[in-house]
Order: C-alpha cells, then sequence, then structure tokens
C-alpha cells in the first residue's frame, strides 16, 4: 500500500493541485507522520490535527526530540503550518512556517507538499503518511528478519533498493536506514560515503547490485555487513526482497522476502 501512496502522490501531484476536489478540514484529523533526511540524520515528523485549526507537532530523531502546539488551515489548495517550539532541543528547526499547494495520495490515506526541514533550508518534498494507514509491517518483519543474524556492533551499510521506481526505492531505502539507525545496535555508514562509493563504482542507490559488487563496496567502505534489496512484481503482487551480506566472506548472513 505504501508504493501505491508514493506513486500517486507523484503521478497525481500537478493534476490534483489544477483540479483540487471539493475537501473539508475534517480529511486532516488524526495524525500523521513523514521522516525526512536532513543535517546527517532523520528526522520524523509527527503531527496530530485536531477540529479549530488546532495541531500538535512532534519532531524527533535519533538523539533528541521536541514538542509543542501549532496552527494549520487549509482553503482546498494551499496548505499553512505555523508551529514554534519555545525549547527547541533541535535547533536548526526551532519553528515551522510552510505554505505549500498540497496534493492528497487517492486513497487519502497521504498527501504531498513542500516545507522546509530546517529553517534557514530549501524546501523539500514531506510525504506524510496517516499513522492508521502507515503500513510499516514489511518493514519492521525485514529488519527483524535481518538483525537477528547480525552481529550487534557490527559496521553496516544498507546500499540500496533496486527497482524501476526510484521515489519507491528511496522511500523504502530510507525508512529501512532509520530502523537500523533507531535500533541502536549498530554502527550506520553515512548515506554521503555509500553514495560515494556508488559513484565511485558506476552504480545508483536505486540500480541493481549483485553480490559480488555489493561485497566490493562494503570493503570501500570499511563495513562488516553490506544490506542490499530490490522490489519485484507488480500491482498488488510486489515483493521487498533484502539481504544482509558478510563482507569478509561474501556469505548471505540472514535474508528477508516480504508482500508490499
Amino acid at each position: 500500500m505504501v508504493k501505491k501512496i508514493i506513486l500517486l502522490c507523484i503521478s497525481t501531484f500537478g493534476s490534483l493541485a489544477l483540479q483540487a476536489e471539493p475537501v473539508t478540514g475534517e480529511r486532516f484529523i488524526g495524525t500523521w507522520i513523514a521522516t525526512i533526511e536532513y543535517n546527517h540524520s532523520f528526522d520524523t515528523y509527527e503531527i496530530t490535527f485536531s477540529t479549530g485549526n488546532r495541531c500538535n507537532v512532534k519532531v524527533s530523531n535519533d538523539r533528541s526530540e521536541q514538542e509543542t502546539s501549532g496552527n494549520w488551515s487549509w482553503d482546498g489548495a494551499f496548505f499553512r503550518l505555523n508551529a514554534l517550539f519555545r525549547n527547541a532541543n533541535i535547533p536548526y528547526q526551532y519553528t515551522i512556517q510552510w505554505s505549500s499547494v498540497l496534493a492528497f495520495a487517492e486513497s487519502a490515506d497521504a498527501f504531498y507538499i513542500m516545507g522546509k526541514p530546517a529553517v534557514n533550508s530549501p524546501q523539500m518534498r514531506f510525504t506524510f503518511i496517516k499513522q492508521d494507514s502507515f503500513e510499516q509491517d514489511a518493514l519492521a518483519q525485514t529488519y527483524d528478519a535481518l538483525s537477528r543474524y547480525i552481529p550487534d556492533r557490527s559496521k553496516v551499510a544498507i546500499v540500496n533498493i533496486a527497482t524501476s521506481d526510484s521515489d519507491e526505492g528511496a522511500f523504502f531505502l530510507d525508512e529501512l536506514t532509520l530502523r537500523f539507525v533507531n535500533g541502536r545496535k549498530y554502527i550506520v555508514v553515512d548515506r554521503r560515503d555509500i553514495e560515494a562509493a556508488l559513484a565511485e563504482q558506476n552504480f545508483h542507490m536505486s540500480g541493481y547490485v549483485d553480490d559480488n559488487s555489493a561485497v566490493s563496496i562494503g570493503k570501500f567502505l570499511g563495513a562488516n555487513v553490506i544490506v542490499t534489496g530490490s522490489i519485484s512484481g507488480y500491482g498488488s503482487r510486489k515483493r521487498l526482497v533484502v539481504k544482509a551480506l558478510d563482507v569478509q566472506t561474501a556469505k548471505i548472513l540472514s535474508m528477508s522476502s516480504v508482500a508490499i
């Protein structure tokens, strides 16, 4: 379902912005979640919308978290959110002042906006998914299956998720990386270092990487374990297949295959 949401968010943004269907604020009521990479961390935004254009905003990462109340509005095209963190534990996001055209996914379980992950940063794309529809079962199963056989304190590089849709691959790659970071059991290689290694060997984050190449990338990064994956199938028959390789022996430590 997550893959469907991402595809619809991207492909229908332009048309939805121009042909916004009649909506009311009731559509927002509830808790929505987005995760974005910024400043060498994965920041998770959890926004609970209430009636009366009030909301509760929580921003967290593996180092700190902060929470405050704010105001929001929606006129059928533009979405606005204002929130001030009076005791900001995340110094680059002490206030949120977002104003953006908003597009809902067809299922209404996700919406897409442009916002700033830091006060002085350029705008980036946020995909918010409704909490009760935020189907992380596939990612939870994948992480549990992989981590069961990866020794604690291993240096792990989560390299890529090969797929024909780069946005879908990026979503699962970011979320799986977040699982490993928040698990606090491993040393996770920085994404920039991985990108440099992939560029060195003419690969890209959503492209296929065979086991020999993965091991070579792992050695280049000084990692103990390399994680690669792929998304195959179509429609309701898609599967996420991920494996963890021992860089020294090139043996598969663990493997997971789940429906998405």
